[in-house]
């Protein structure tokens, strides 16, 4: 992984809480299945895997971090959850029937995406799947820059920062999911309009690998069977077909990889 992301300063001040989008909740309904082994690659805070674990024992549910103090968040409520410092996964060939992967591989550096798909690819049995998302570049920056405005016009609650509350309802980014504020050392030294402006344009300085659909689908039919790709309108997984133009508006990008016989 990159060393210069600080990704402990980053799980001390963006924890990973609130409501689970539905666009995901249905991928993990429709394809992760009781009786099944499943690891989380990059779980945050265990957010889905308390929501696997409603229908799934604790003893069958497993979970990756980079960042010690989210490894620690996630085994206190009671998941086996292991530390990892690069690609590499610390799990045996053909381990789990299914692999989570949410919101992940955009924190990724690009030199190590094909390398962690691959040791995915060799932790997953035969007839496994891996379900996961991302944000949708560069239609993204766009849904960054309205919220934005929106939350400096009061219209909607701003996410980002230790005092955001879970939202109410499903959406498609978590509170503090995302980061857009600079160090308070760094806005000491900067006057206070810089700042403002800075934050409405500023992406989160954790993405490191920026995803289209069209992209995903090549990453994913490079290592698996078979690929399966939705759009998240209104939080909503639907369907899509990659030469959809309806894809290239859709804020995150839901996909499905399902491994060989």
């Amino acid at each position: 992984m990159q060393k210069d992301v600080d990704f402990e300063r980053y799980a001390i001040t963006h924890r990973m809480y609130g409501c689970i989008p539905s666009s995901r909740k249905y991928v993990m309904d429709t394809y992760v299945r009781p009786g099944m082994k499943v690891l989380d690659v990059g779980c945050g805070d265990g957010q889905h895997l308390e929501y696997l674990a409603t229908s799934l024992p604790k003893c069958d549910l497993f979970g990756t971090e980079i960042s010690q103090i989210r490894v620690d968040r996630v085994n206190k409520k009671g998941f086996a959850c292991a530390k990892v410092d690069g690609p590499r996964l610390p799990f045996h060939d053909r381990s789990f029937d299914a692999i989570v992967f949410f919101e992940v591989i955009e924190h990724i550096p690009e030199a190590d995406v094909d390398l962690l798909l691959r040791e995915i690819t060799r932790v997953l049995k035969r007839n496994g799947v891996v379900v996961g998302s991302t944000p949708n570049y560069p239609i993204k920056r766009y849904y960054d820059f309205s919220h934005r405005i929106l939350s400096l016009l009061r219209r909607i609650p701003a996410f980002g920062g230790s005092d955001a509350k879970p939202p109410q309802s499903a959406s498609e980014t978590y509170p503090n999911e995302s980061t857009t504020s600079l160090p308070k050392e760094a806005r000491r030294r900067q006057p206070w309009l810089i700042h403002k402006i800075d934050r409405l344009f500023a992406d989160d300085p954790t993405h490191q690998f920026f995803c289209s659909f069209n992209r995903i689908y090549r990453l994913g039919k490079s290592h698996f069977q078979d690929v399966e790709l939705f759009t998240t309108f209104e939080a909503t997984a639907k369907t899509v077909a990659i030469s959809s133009p309806t894809k290239f508006f859709s804020h995150k990008i839901v996909f499905v990889f399902k491994s060989c016989n």
